[in-house]
């Protein structure tokens, strides 16, 4: 890596944006309203806790939402930015004292098929992600989060066809473009050739590719979280979708250099600690034939519990689930299967775990129901209990087209 000391405190208070998190405020990409801004109060009753507060257009079928500090970045499916074109399109809000947000900014994703944002640890970068033009682009962010023209852009190829059914691996898809929390390091799961790209993130100008990893055939790698662990090692989980499995790595780096942290001499290793299924207990990797998908993962705030969102596509009369794993950091198999827990509602595409400390609930975007359900959650046991909150968007939605694709806490 390239970067010096003084790079790992590189957001200036004049580049700052820190705002106090509300547990109160949710925001909703959905694909046929906009994006959403909903009021939660869990003292009313589950049908009325939550209220639409606004709504604002942001492109054809949005997809994904990042915030970070006062920002709020959306993209889109595609038709960015009119129906003649096909790339996706990035909005940058502006959060309002009032729980609003207006649009400030925006700028095509260059590629088809939004679905995922990120922002680097510095603040500085946004990633794009476009999953039916198997890219992912770079774009510098100013000091006030404005959207400055593409740095790179990455372009993935497939050699050929993987052994998903249907469309899920006829060519390379990417899902993600996800930045180490305190490395200059992107990690990019590309669910059509069953890789995982990593790299060298230091010089957006002049990107180095480390590590071209090569999956199980039939993994389907959709997304991956690594918990800031403010150590060498570090540990990264990643979201077999086709094949309903977390796989968890061990990330080490190798500083032989201890006065240039981060510097040319610095190596990474990558090593397989375990893989564990989203289904069940002890159960097996799954055929890749598109019948059960797994969504979305997420950690809780004290890095105690995991979640992985559970989608059937078989039966649309059954209800969908979230596992829930105990985590142990320091162990060589981080992750024990605890249970599932309902979703109450169907093709739980996204799901989120407010921002308080305690994580006390639990908020999920179900595609087909077109609705929004919020559970509380036990911080000891890490299952859900009572749903507090009830929202239907509108009528059921067979066609995935329409529905909520992601949800957010403030």
């Amino acid at each position: 890596m390239h970067s010096s000391i003084s790079r790992l405190f590189t957001l200036s208070l004049t580049c700052a944006t820190l705002v106090e998190s509300n547990p109160r405020i949710l925001r909703v990409a959905h694909q046929e309203r906009g994006i959403l801004t909903l009021g939660f109060d869990p003292s009313n009753e589950p049908g009325e806790s939550l209220q639409l507060l606004s709504t604002t257009q942001a492109g054809y079928r949005p997809g994904w939402l990042h915030a970070i500090g006062n920002r709020l970045y959306s993209i889109s499916r595609t038709h960015f930015p009119n129906d003649s074109f096909v790339d996706a399109g990035i909005f940058k809000f502006e959060k309002l004292p009032n729980g609003l947000s207006e649009i400030i900014d925006s700028t095509s994703s260059h590629g088809e098929g939004g679905v995922h944002l990120d922002t680097s640890r510095d603040g500085r970068t946004l990633a794009s992600t476009n999953i039916d033009g198997s890219t992912v682009s770079l774009f510098p962010l100013g000091c006030s989060g404005d959207i400055h023209n593409a740095s790179y852009t990455f372009q993935y190829n497939l050699t050929q066809p993987g052994p998903g059914t249907g469309h899920s691996q006829i060519q390379s898809n990417p899902h993600a473009a996800v930045f180490h929390p305190s490395e200059d390091l992107m990690f990019v799961p590309d669910r059509g050739a069953d890789r995982m790209y990593i790299y060298d993130v230091s010089n957006t100008q002049d990107v180095t590719l480390l590590r071209n990893m090569t999956l199980l055939p039939g993994t389907g790698p959709r997304h991956l979280i690594i918990p800031d662990l403010g150590n060498e090692q570090s540990l990264l989980f990643l979201l077999g979708e086709l094949d309903n499995t977390v796989y968890v790595y061990s990330l080490g780096f190798s500083h032989p250099d201890t006065l240039s942290r981060g510097g040319a001499n610095e190596t990474l290793q990558v090593a397989l600690l375990q893989s564990i299924s989203t289904l069940s207990r002890d159960g097996p990797r799954t055929e890749p034939i598109n019948e059960d998908l797994a969504g979305e993962l997420e950690l809780s705030a004290d890095h105690k519990f995991l979640y992985v969102s559970n989608r059937n596509a078989v039966s649309a009369e059954q209800l969908d689930t979230l596992a829930i794993y105990s985590v142990d950091l320091s162990s060589s198999t981080p992750l024990q299967f605890l249970g599932l827990n309902s979703t109450h509602g169907k093709i739980p595409r996204h799901f989120s775990l407010s921002s308080d400390d305690q994580n006390r609930y639990v908020a999920v975007a179900n595609q087909v129901t077109n609705d929004l359900v919020v559970m509380e959650r036990n911080a000891h046991t890490g299952f859900l209990g009572r749903v507090v909150g009830n929202f239907t968007f509108g009528p059921l939605d067979l066609t995935t087209d329409k529905g909520p694709m992601a949800v957010i806490w403030d």
